[in-house]
């Protein structure tokens, strides 16, 4: 069964399993990021014949849509999805794994010259900033 999305993104037409994570991540909010096991807990409470692989293909099918955003620390390994929302930065501490959302976004005419110079066509930008957040700040590694 396939339903209309509404909302910011009317034409978007989904499968039913989709739509629900894609409720899931809305739901949490920008700044709260949510892993795949999280969005699969959360399914199989409305939905519970939902398979985990389902949630996996339906975040990525929703990340091709710009209808969530991925955020993958490099470091763990793991990624986490928001919905997506005003550009920002990340902030993963490297002692907790504690991932921030930070007021920061590129400027527009800075990515224009970057790709104006390497002659990128630049779909996107993710800027993720690591270090210790004020709770590990001052505590020994």
């Amino acid at each position: 069964m396939i339903f209309t999305l509404t909302g910011a993104h009317p034409s978007r037409r989904l499968p039913k399993n989709y739509t629900l994570i894609y409720e899931i991540v809305q739901a949490s909010g920008i700044g709260r990021h949510l892993t795949p096991a999280q969005i699969y807990a959360k399914a199989l409470k409305r939905r519970p014949g939902i398979g985990l692989a389902t949630v996996y293909r339906g975040l990525e099918r929703l990340r091709a849509l710009g209808l969530v955003s991925e955020v993958y620390a490099q470091r763990s390994g793991a990624a986490t999805y928001e919905p997506t929302g005003p550009r920002h930065a990340h902030f993963r501490c490297s002692r907790c794994g504690a991932i921030e959302d930070v007021d920061y976004a590129i400027p527009a005419r800075t990515i224009n010259a970057l790709a104006a110079r390497h002659r990128f066509a630049i779909e996107s930008e993710r800027v993720t900033f690591e270090g210790r957040c004020a709770a590990c700040g001052n505590s020994k590694l």
